[in-house]
């Protein structure tokens, strides 16, 4: 029963409900919180240490007192069902996820493949750190980067096998080096115009690179930055030191203005789409031309109560039902297209890629004095259930009395009330199973 309760523990802190430990439970070395914000987040060796809420060896998210926010942490699983899509949430309880690690860089590094999506991935566009080979030799087709980052790091999509086209943020100044070598099947990129550098290799061997804008902004491009890219056209102003550079490096050129060019076309989209309940499914449209110099475009829901969308294109299943999701360009070009959604019951769970938190029959009390920290003090918080047959719980004199009733699979939702207002800032899924199946 005890490892029980620190498995449990280990879950929930993952959603930010708990952030103190059990009494039973002792930190061996930094990272646990237990209500002082002057506790270091740091391992005695550097890294990154505490308690990881890894279930079934899946990934987890993190709180970190240091910073208010939550880090992100995915592990290789070979054994791991392949589903459409990866999501990062972009907060989990009002706390953004700042960061993106993968929990065992050495496995990647030796070779082993993540069990990617088989569409696409996407992450929350608060992240601002990424790691060096995040992405290499992935499978999916699309990714949605953060905006908020200023570099593609070296060897960040290294060998990736089936990135077709991407959109880099605008914030982007420098691409690493091999950052993108070896994706075969890359097709287009646009550079943005805040892009100064393009590094060593960057992208090499990417044998079927067509299409490559590049702005004026650039004014560094090492030598192999394009090596065997036999097919490579580079899009740019004339007499610039792109333009220069692609003729000393014996590469096809074609001029485009510096005055900005309007969309004329919106592709890749369906025109109708499924998603489940309490599920998302990523939209990844292009505008084409794919050099257009607004490449920003608006996402409207008809009706958000069945299923919302955010201005990336990530579509939300709220309940059961049919609505229209709207695609517009916004500059000036007046494109739209429409896309139909069906809303089915979906599975509950907070992400595919992460697991389910797993408990068994009865009931079990943790401490929550340090509950929801540097939330509104003058609110109080309550957590109810989808199903209550399941499962219930309830906050109680600083504690959190979590009660299983029999197997299935239950979602509670965490809601703020101050006054008449009362709020939902988060949700996390709940399966109650026997207790000799639980992952410890």
């Amino acid at each position: 029963m005890e490892m029980f309760k620190k498995n449990l523990f280990t879950m929930l802190i993952a959603t930010v409900l708990i952030l103190c430990t059990p009494a039973t439970i002792n930190a061996q070395w930094g990272g646990w919180y237990n209500g002082d914000t002057s506790t270091t987040w740091q391992g005695e060796d550097g890294g990154i240490g505490g308690n990881f809420a890894i279930t079934d060896n899946k990934g987890s998210y993190r709180y970190n007192p240091g910073s208010d926010t939550i880090y992100c942490f995915l592990d290789l699983i070979p054994q791991q069902k392949i589903r459409d899509f990866l999501i990062i949430e972009d907060s989990m309880l009002g706390k953004p996820v700042t960061n993106f690690y993968f929990w065992d860089r050495e496995l990647m590094d030796d070779g082993n493949v993540c069990p990617t999506p088989k569409i696409g991935i996407y992450l929350s566009d608060n992240i601002t750190n990424l790691e060096h080979s995040t992405f290499a030799r992935f499978t999916n087709s699309y990714i949605h980067l953060p905006n908020a980052i200023t570099n593609i790091p070296d060897n960040f999509f290294y060998c990736h096998k089936q990135l077709k086209r991407i959109q880099i943020p605008n914030n982007v100044k420098i691409i690493g080096t091999e950052a993108f070598q070896s994706c075969y099947q890359l097709n287009f990129v646009k550079i943005p115009s805040n892009v100064i550098e393009i590094q060593s290799g960057a992208f090499a061997y990417c044998k079927n690179l067509t299409q490559l804008y590049i702005p004026g902004s650039v004014k560094k491009i090492a030598n192999n930055a394009f090596k065997e890219c036999k097919k490579l056209t580079i899009y740019c102003e004339k007499n610039s030191y792109v333009y220069n550079y692609a003729k000393n490096h014996g590469i096809k050129t074609k001029i485009v203005s510096n005055k900005s060019v309007k969309s004329k076309k919106l592709t890749n989209l369906s025109s109708k789409i499924q998603v489940g309940t309490q599920e998302a499914y990523l939209l990844f449209p292009f505008i084409e031309p794919f050099y257009a110099t607004n490449q920003k475009l608006a996402y409207i829901s008809e009706d958000p109560s069945i299923a919302e969308v955010n201005q990336n294109g990530k579509v939300e299943g709220k309940k059961k039902g049919e609505t229209t999701i709207t695609v517009m360009t916004t500059d000036g070009s007046h494109l739209e297209k429409k896309v139909k959604v069906t809303v089915k019951k979906g599975e509950i769970a907070l992400n595919p890629y992460f697991s389910l938190y797993q408990l068994e029959k009865g009931t079990t009390e943790f401490n929550v004095d340090a509950m929801l920290y540097n939330r509104n003090p003058k609110a109080t918080y309550q957590i109810e259930s989808s199903d209550s047959k399941i499962a219930t719980a309830k906050i109680e004199n600083g504690a959190l009395k979590v009660t299983a009733k029999k197997q299935g699979n239950t979602v509670f939702v965490v809601t703020e009330n101050q006054g008449k207002t009362k709020t939902e800032i988060g949700s996390f899924p709940i399966s109650v199973i026997d207790k000799e199946k639980l992952s410890y």
